[in-house]
């Protein structure tokens, strides 16, 4: 770096000192150090990539010393500056005072010398006046003298013309000079124009000259130089020679031009001579960077003489090389390339030498020079080495071809030998050698296996020690190997090349070749197949299959070197090995030997053909497959997994006692299979229907599946089926039953037991499907009219059932439970899911006690059309119905008790008791009431009031008139007397109408039939009247059921004679209008000790009353063996606890009530008698069609619905439940309002209440029971001030908008607050009342009562709460509607909900708003802003209002709101 001036380096900062030396600011120092280190760097990073790797070793370390160095001293001078600030100042001052006293002494010396010599000689010249005027008038100084003018100013230049001519002239004088003067040959190309040459020699430089005149004597005048050599690997795109170099080289050129005789060709020489010493050093510098870059130690730069010759040596593994000739120098060891000049001829391009020599050919392709566009050393390299590896190959290949069956061959690009080993070959599987670039060396390859298994015979290759032609042997047998895995890798099979067998010595194994593998069949558990491969000796392979069986075995013995592995595996015991023949295993009993030729050709045209030897005979045809399978071995394995299983379970059927008829070819050779002779008895069936079914089956098979899964497939073979199905029609007189079992090698035992299972399901399915043949094929029980069978498959039974046969059921025997399984469904129109899904597990309990499939589908056929009514039902939970509105609960619960008994739950409150009969009749009662005691009340239901009234009206005479008469609410209420009615001939009338059942006939046509026909006697025989009271004593009776008989079927009385006391009947002979009538079923006191499950309410129909009965279950003939046993009866009896062991007096009516109405749409006369109700009426079962359940359960329109109004749709026993639900909420609301006050009714089912201004009347409408009806009276202090009209529209809000689904107790509540507010404030809550029921059309928006806070209103409190509350401020909830505005379909028009809060005292209107401790409340909408706006502005232009100004502020609102966007 060179030194700094200190003068410079002060600018701006203190002057040097009188030593000379000046001071530098330390921030400047630094700068300028890091300045020039980075500098350097810069300069070593641009220069040390073309010098040697040691010369760029020195310069790094040569850097890092000058700079520590340098580092060191400014800390050292940094330290030193840190403690040295008074020094510092002290400099500082001595440094002004010596620049002051400097000051002093130069202005004196400075002075005297102006004095004593400067001004001694001073003199004034004379002035020149005329050059003065000159200047100052004409501007110029036309009096300069000529020498000065001549020096000074320069000549006037030439025009362009003459330009023009000289430049011509001179081109005609170089033209001249070139024809005239001798010329190298290499200056072929040249241009001549702007009065100078230029000699272009390409890729070496371009020169251009002229000359200075047009004599004969004048030299050549060198004007330029361009070397145009060039690096295109090395040089980055930068200039190779430096601009000093070229212009010592121009003064060089121009100098030897000036006396030369022939100077052009010492121009070329000289040019060319350092065109060729610089293309020597770039191929010098590529061979550098190619070391040390990529190539390394392979190649070396033996000798490099600048402008001479550069030689490499390549392939410099140290082996030994039969090519290079030996000699007594080491530089002969190594394949060398040398590039010089040529010593004759230096004019010509570099010259390239090999050593040893290459052939002429191959040195054609090489070439003999350099091109100089192409310098290239690794370019020259490789041509060279790709040339020598050809040379090499081709002498591997003429010894290597004896050795193999077909030629081989060589491929130049890339050079690669290509051998064949196998027969037929692919090329994957050839064997490619070729030559290591570097070292020179053999490197043989299979491309589809890599070059592991190719090392033993690359070192053979590359070394004389080993035997070529073993490896080759060696690596022929592993192809093969390899080839039997590629084609065994899709199989599920384990390969492995060893197996730890300890009891090797001695086996069969030991002889086997040292080229094996052991395939394990992993589906046939310790079976292996065994592939030896050995070489022939025509350089062929064979392959030997063997079939080995191993027993797990503990380490006991010694393992040869044989049985050991890297991967740890169990150790094997070696049993039996057998050698498998390729063609017995290969040809198949189903193989065709000889197929037959196809001849194309006539007769005459192959004679003519033959006779002249023009065609020979045709040959087989050989399928085409690929040269990577060995189909042999894919075969033999899928052989042997096929034939190991079925031996398997052979030998297993053979140890369960289940004979064989061993394995066969089934199916004309397609597959084998095992046939099963006879099967054992199945389990849990009758001997009958055993003997039956193994005589109806002709045949079973296990044969094997293997398209997805390994299965078993069991084909069963049966004739003679019980029932053809629907899907079965085309079955013919065989028909095929299959089944499917996992196949493993553990499972065997398994397949057996599910072998045995399936057939047991089969049986146990059998016995009661040829019971119901019988049946369905009879046609006098019209069985087949009732439903259709879709399926029968044996194993499991699909019937087709209801309406269009749209349902279906499924029965199938599950082993596992050993219990039938039944599965519902439909199919066809069905327009939604099977209804009986409800009773399914009843259905199925049911089932599985009798087992009878006919009773099952008259269970199903009479309960299919209830059910179906009582699915309609709305079972989702709802939230908001009770006063806990955060709490979720379903309006219905469906309870099922049995298959024909549903409990129904209303809110958890009401509870009704459905029982379906025959004939399409259900008995429908209240479900409060005790089964045992009709005056208790079960726990958690409460009665229904009205119930019984509510359901005579559904009451269809036309379809009860043939059961029995009609009864009415008197007879509910007041039973008749027992007196007048024979016990015996209601009996006998009992029986009557089951003699012509298809019952009856059907056990006179049919055998096995075994039902007992419906004569339970109808009367309680404990009563004292009763006339099987005495008998009970008698023998044949018994206290116990078990001991008499049995519960479902009691036994028949019509052998008792008839008895004086039966004059006097028991009441359980009442007619229907008594407690204890007919539709009862006994008390636990009766004649049967221990309760059954129909007297528990659990209806448990005999098979002989379902299904044969011809009026089904109907009143006083129940669908079960005791048609007069339905409900419990109020008679006496010995029961503990029973209702009746102590006098029941009929409990007596609180008030007189009129009836609910008329007993049914469908009789047209209404009852006008008032009659008193009693509390047990509703537990007497009503008697309703199929028709009128569906009716009442249907949901409808709301019967009062005016149009416009928009309510939920519901059924009207909803309708009718939701009234009494809020009818008995209302009690409550009455009793905790303290502005609500009671007033006594003296009639039952009647609320009424008062307010200061009305009296009310809440009752169910007698019409219909649907409607709970509000009737207001107005009190005698305000009778002139209410209207009709204002009544008439609470009355209807009431009934329309509060009492209406889906009956939520808070909208009663919220209600009932308004009902207690200030006469003036309902008048304006009844005139928003009608404008929501009659809404005007001519205003912006549409207003509705929200009684309960809605999820989407203002937060004021929890959603569903009561939206009404009245104190000294009534707060309302008000939802307005945009009306008269057209929207976009499907988009609901704009809504906002107002919280209205009015001021009793001061008559103000304003929007509540939330408190700041609310979510929420802190927020305001804009639509809420402009209500709370205008409300405002109604207020200050309507402050005295004399009345309320609830409404006008509401019509304010819809008029005139507007809310911004």
């Amino acid at each position: 770096m060179p030194p700094v001036d200190g003068q410079q380096l002060m600018q701006g900062g203190p002057q040097p000192v009188s030593g000379g030396q000046g001071t530098i600011p330390l921030g400047t120092l630094i700068d300028y150090i890091v300045q020039r280190t980075y500098h350097e760097l810069t300069v070593l990073s641009e220069l040390l990539p073309r010098k040697t790797d040691m010369e760029r070793k020195i310069e790094i370390v040569q850097f890092a010393g000058r700079t520590r160095q340098l580092f060191i001293r400014l800390l050292a001078l940094v330290k030193w500056a840190s403690m040295a600030g008074k020094v510092d100042k002290c400099g500082v001052i001595s440094d002004f005072l010596d620049r002051q006293a400097m000051f002093f002494v130069e202005t004196a010396d400075m002075l005297a010398k102006m004095a004593r010599e400067t001004l001694v000689h001073a003199r004034l010249p004379n002035f020149s006046l005329p050059c003065a005027i000159d200047v100052l008038t004409t501007g110029s100084y036309p009096r300069l003298p000529n020498c000065i003018r001549d020096k000074i100013v320069p000549p006037d230049g030439i025009t362009p013309k003459e330009k023009r001519e000289t430049l011509l002239r001179l081109n005609q004088i170089i033209q001249h000079r070139l024809v005239t003067t001798d010329m190298p040959e290499q200056f072929n190309q040249l241009k001549i124009e702007n009065g100078r040459v230029t000699f272009i020699v390409q890729h070496e430089f371009e020169a251009s000259l002229t000359l200075m005149g047009d004599s004969s004597t004048i030299p050549w005048r060198l004007l330029d130089i361009d070397i145009l050599v060039l690096d295109q690997e090395t040089g980055d795109g930068k200039a190779l020679v430096h601009s000093l170099q070229v212009n010592y080289i121009h003064q060089l050129v121009q100098s030897r031009l000036l006396c030369n005789d022939k100077p052009l060709h010492d121009l070329y020489n000289c040019l060319h001579s350092f065109c060729q010493s610089l293309q020597l050093e770039v191929l010098h510098s590529q061979a550098q960077r190619l070391i040390v870059e990529r190539l390394g130690d392979h190649v070396r730069v033996e000798d490099y003489m600048a402008g001479k010759c550069l030689v490499l040596s390549y392939w410099r593994d140290p082996v030994k090389l039969r090519e290079i000739p030996t000699t007594d120098t080491d530089t002969q060891k190594y394949y060398k390339v040398s590039v010089h000049i040529n010593d004759l001829n230096p004019a010509k391009p570099l010259q390239v030498t090999h050593t040893p020599e290459l052939s002429k050919e191959d040195t054609s392709k090489v070439g003999r020079a350099i091109k100089s566009n192409q310098l290239s050393i690794e370019k020259l390299l490789m041509q060279t080495i790709q040339v020598r590896s050809v040379a090499k190959l081709k002498e591997l290949q003429e010894e290597l071809e004896p050795l193999t069956e077909t030629a081989c061959e060589i491929k130049e690009i890339p050079s690669v030998l290509y051998v064949p080993l196998l027969e037929p070959c692919m090329q994957a599987e050839n064997l490619c050698i070729s030559v290591d670039i570097l070292k020179g060396i053999f490197l043989p390859a299979i491309p589809q296996y890599g070059m592991e298994i190719t090392d033993d015979l690359a070192e053979a290759l590359n070394e004389e020690s080993k035997d070529v032609t073993t490896c080759l042997s060696d690596l022929r047998c592993l192809l093969a190997l390899k080839r039997c895995r590629k084609s065994v890798q899709h199989l599920p099979v384990t390969l492995t090349d060893r197996l730890p067998i300890v009891n090797m010595a001695g086996h069969q194994l030991e002889k086997l070749g040292k080229h094996k593998i052991f395939i394990k069949l992993c589906r046939q558990g310790n079976h292996y197949v065994v592939i030896d491969v050995k070489n022939l000796k025509t350089y062929r392979v064979e392959l030997s299959y063997y079939l080995l069986h191993t027993l797990p075995s503990s380490f006991d013995c010694d393992i040869t070197s044989d049985a050991l592995d890297d991967i740890p595996m169990p150790f094997l015991r070696a049993g039996h090995m057998i050698k498998l023949d390729e063609f017995s295993c290969v040809h198949g009993s189903a193989t065709v030997l000889q197929e037959e030729v196809k001849e194309e050709r006539s007769l005459f045209t192959r004679k003519r053909k033959a006779l002249f030897g023009a065609i020979a005979e045709s040959q087989p045809k050989k399928t085409k497959t690929s040269p990577y399978l060995v189909p042999e071995v894919t075969q033999i394995i899928t052989m042997c997994e096929e034939r190991l299983p079925l031996l398997a379970l052979e030998q297993e059927l053979s140890r369960q006692d289940i004979s064989t008829q061993g394995i066969q070819v089934d199916c004309n050779g397609t597959c084998l299979s095992l046939t099963v002779l006879e099967l054992p008895d199945c389990v849990g069936c009758s001997k009958e229907v055993s003997d039956e079914l193994k005589s109806a089956l002709l045949s079973c098979k296990f044969r094997l599946q293997r398209k997805n899964a390994r299965m078993w497939l069991v084909e069963y073979i049966f004739t003679n089926t019980p029932i053809i199905g629907v899907l079965n029609r085309d079955q013919g007189m065989a028909f095929r039953v299959y089944g499917d079992s996992l196949l493993t090698p553990e499972t065997m035992q398994k397949t057996v037991q599910e072998l045995i299972d399936d057939w047991n399901m089969i049986g146990r399915l059998y016995g009661p499907v040829l019971e119901f043949a019988r049946y369905y094929n009879e046609p006098k029980t019209n069985m087949q009219s009732m439903c259709e069978v879709r399926n029968y498959n044996y194993r499991k039974l699909i019937i087709a059932y209801g309406p269009s046969n749209c349902q279906t059921i499924t029965i199938l025997w599950n082993h596992k439970e050993q219990k039938f399984t039944l599965q519902l469904g439909t199919i066809g129109p069905a327009i939604s899911s099977n209804p009986q899904l409800q009773t399914l597990p009843q259905l199925e309990r049911d089932f599985n006690d009798h087992q009878n499939i006919a009773q099952l589908l008259q269970v199903l056929h009479d309960t299919w059309s209830p059910l179906t009514s009582i699915a309609k039902l709305n079972t989702l939970p709802v939230l908001g119905l009770i006063n806990r509105p955060n709490l979720a609960i379903a309006s219905f619960t469906i309870l099922p008790q049995s298959a024909t008994h549903i409990r129904i739950s209303f809110r958890n409150h009401f509870c009704i008791d459905i029982n379906c009969r025959g004939s399409r009749l259900v008995a429908i009662r209240d479900g409060a009431y005790s089964l045992f005691d009709s005056a208790k009340v079960v726990d958690g239901f409460n009665p229904t009031p009205g119930l019984k009234a509510f359901l005579n009206i559904y009451v269809d005479d036309t379809a009860t008139a043939s059961l029995s008469r009609r009864r009415s609410t008197t007879e509910d209420d007041n039973p008749p007397s027992p007196t007048g009615i024979d016990i015996m001939d209601s009996f006998m009338t009992s029986q009557s109408h089951n003699t012509g059942s298809p019952a009856n006939r059907a056990q006179k046509d049919a055998q096995g039939l075994r039902f007992n026909s419906p004569k339970t006697p109808p009367s309680n025989p404990h009563t004292p009247a009763s006339p099987i009271a005495s008998k009970l004593g008698q023998p044949g009776y018994s206290s116990s059921p078990a001991a008499a008989f049995p519960l479902s079927s009691p036994p028949s009385l019509s052998t008792i004679a008839p008895s004086p006391m039966m004059m006097a009947p028991s009441p359980g002979f009442l007619p229907q209008g008594s407690p204890g009538n007919i539709l009862h079923e006994p008390s636990p006191g009766s004649f049967i000790p221990a309760p059954s499950p129909s007297s528990l309410g659990i209806h448990m129909p005999s098979p002989a009353s379902t299904f044969i009965s011809p009026h089904g279950m109907v009143e006083g003939m129940g669908g079960s063996p005791h048609p007069n046993l339905m409900m419990p009866s109020p008679g006496g009896g010995k029961w503990p606890g029973s209702p009746a062991s102590v006098p029941n007096p009929s409990p007596a009516p609180k008030y007189p009530e009129a009836s609910p109405g008329p007993h049914g749409e469908h009789s047209g006369q209404t009852v006008s008698r008032i009659l008193p109700q009693r509390s047990w009426a509703a537990s007497i079962p009503t008697l309703l069609s199929h028709d009128a359940l569906n009716k009442i359960l249907t949901p409808g329109p709301h019967p009062l619905l005016t149009p416009g109004v928009k309510l939920l749709p519901c059924c009207p026993l909803e309708r009718f439940l939701g009234g009494v639900y809020l009818r008995k909420h209302m009690q409550r609301v009455v009793q905790s309002e303290e502005n609500l006050h009671n007033v006594p009714s003296d009639q039952a089912g009647v609320i009424q209440f008062r307010t200061d201004t009305l009296q009310f009347r809440l009752a169910l409408n007698p019409t219909n029971f649907q409607i709970l009806s509000l009737k207001a009276t107005p009190s005698q202090e305000y009778a002139d001030q209410w209207n009709q009209e204002d009544i008439q529209i609470l009355e209807k809000f009431f009934e329309l908008k509060v009492a209406c689904p889906p009956y939520k107790v808070n909208v009663l509540l919220a209600f009932s607050r308004l009902l207690t507010a200030p006469y003036r404030i309902l008048k304006d809550c009844i005139q928003i009342m009608r404008l929501e029921l009659y809404p005007d059309r001519g205003v912006k928006w549409e207003v509705r009562w929200c009684l309960t806070i809605s999820p989407g209103s203002p937060p004021l409190a929890p959603a569903g709460t009561p939206a009404v509350m009245i104190k000294s401020k009534m707060l309302i909830m008000l939802q307005f509607t945009r009306v008269g505005v057209a929207v976009p379909p499907g988009t609901d028009p704009q809504t906002i909900v107002v919280p209205v809060l009015y001021d009793i005292n001061t008559n103000i209107t304003t929007v509540a708003e939330p408190k700041p401790g609310q979510i929420g409340g802190a927020t305001s909408t804009p639509a809420t802003m402009a209500v709370q706006q205008m409300l405002k502005r109604f207020t200050d232009f309507h402050q005295k209002l004399p009345d309320c100004s609830i409404f006008p502020a509401v019509r304010e609102i819809m008029n005139n709101l507007v809310i911004p966007m």
